[in-house]
């Protein structure tokens, strides 16, 4: 069933590793701004959750919700944003110790 006027949230985190030789901060940040708009046009949602820059390595993170790394793909593209890979992340909760078998899942929200 689906609830007219309620946007559907997407379940999964995805991790964007890029490389922009040389890179200020401005243009990671005007990337990541070409692509949160290209995002903001996509249905299935993708959102932004945050960017993390590594400037001695010329590389930069950034996190998403999306469904499928084959949407978040698709915005990287329609941005005109190059990316080395695109890969399926978990949040890991700090607050709680987990088991020997590993990370727990944690809900988006």
């Amino acid at each position: 069933m689906t609830v007219i006027g309620v946007e559907r949230q997407p379940t999964r985190l995805f991790l964007a590793e890029c490389y922009l030789h040389a890179a200020n901060p401005r243009e990671v940040a005007a990337a990541m701004a070409a692509v949160r708009a290209a995002a903001d046009l996509c249905a299935p949602p993708v959102t932004m959750r945050c960017c993390l820059a590594v400037p001695g390595d010329d590389s930069y993170f950034g996190l998403f919700a999306a469904d499928d790394a084959e949407a978040l793909e698709r915005v990287f593209d329609r941005a005109g944003v190059s990316f080395e890979r695109i890969v399926e992340a978990s949040a890991v909760p700090l607050d709680r110790v987990s088991g020997a078998t590993g990370f727990e899942s944690a809900p988006l929200g």
